[in-house]
């Protein structure tokens, strides 16, 4: 993943020039918000694993036939498995 600095300058040396002062203030801007960026990151992985449980819950309920013999929820280990592909 690139960084924001990377980006800009790559930017602006594609361009055959020096980075502006509009690059520079989004490059600042970038920083500044650096800190809530995080904080909602933090939030969302906090609740992963709910938001997987409840859509395997709702997959399960609403395709009832991913229950029967032969499905992909015919065991505790295939239900595990959707499970953990749903939180990838």
């Amino acid at each position: 993943m690139k960084s924001v600095v990377t980006t800009v300058v790559t930017a602006a040396d594609a361009a055959g020039r020096f980075p502006s002062q509009n690059d520079l203030e989004a490059v600042q801007g970038n920083i500044q918000r650096a800190a809530a960026r995080l904080e909602a990151a933090e939030k969302l992985a906090a609740g992963l694993d709910a938001v997987t449980r409840e859509a395997g819950d709702a997959c399960f309920n609403k395709y009832s036939y991913l229950k029967q013999p032969g499905e992909a929820g015919d065991s505790q280990v295939k239900v595990d498995k959707c499970y953990r592909d749903l939180g990838h």
